[in-house]
């Protein structure tokens, strides 16, 4: 597919995004201990990027990591339509450009996010790349879980993508602050924050069915 019909796509998906937004009902639920006037870093699942997306987008200046893939179009787009800073590059520890850029950015008081297992899986796996960011800056990560309470799943997608239908009910949680210390394992709090994403996302279901 050209660039050019990356671009379209991107701007029909944004389209959609937004027209869908409008009929949909978000609720946040926040942890207490979630300061309003501080920036953070976001991590949440790929197939939860949507949620985020919708979400997140009115609590400051905020800037996202999108894959530099073609693919990757499809998503930039709609997410800098929709206000959010874009910083093109992988969730790798290895892609140096791409983390500077963001840490830059959370030292100017902007929240950073990216799908944790992104861009390209494997699914609910933890890359180390958003750690590392997190560790550099001093700035905790939040994790967010969610839940539609009607969607569409792309099954055939690595991360089996979820977007939601019109008129939708979405229920987002937002964890408690994690602070990974200088000399922190970072495997060993991707496997803690890992393990926290999955309980947000029980706990968003079950805040869905018992409203």
């Amino acid at each position: 597919m050209a660039n050019k019909s990356y671009k379209f796509y991107g701007l029909l998906l944004f389209f959609i995004l937004k027209a869908i937004s409008k009929t949909m009902r978000i609720s946040i639920k926040r942890n207490e201990k979630i300061k309003l006037n501080e920036s953070y870093i976001y991590g949440f699942w790929h197939n939860k990027l949507v949620a985020a997306g919708l979400s997140l987008r009115n609590i400051g200046k905020s800037a996202i990591l999108a894959s530099p893939s073609k693919d990757g179009e499809l998503i930039a787009i709609p997410l800098e339509k929709l206000g959010y800073k874009v910083v093109r590059g992988s969730s790798g520890k290895d892609s140096v450009k791409s983390v500077i850029a963001l840490l830059k950015l959370v030292k100017n008081g902007y929240n950073a996010g990216t799908p944790l297992d992104g861009p390209k899986g494997p699914i609910y796996e933890v890359k180390n790349g958003m750690l590392y960011l997190a560790q550099k800056s001093g700035k905790p990560i939040i994790p967010f879980g969610a839940a539609f309470e009607k969607k569409w799943v792309f099954n055939k997608a690595w991360d089996k993508f979820q977007l939601p239908k019109p008129f939708s009910k979405c229920i987002c949680v937002l964890g408690e602050p994690i602070l990974i210390p200088k000399d922190g394992d970072l495997d060993e709090y991707g496997k803690l924050i890992k393990e926290e994403l999955l309980k947000l996302d029980r706990e968003a279901e079950r805040e869905l069915y018992n409203n």
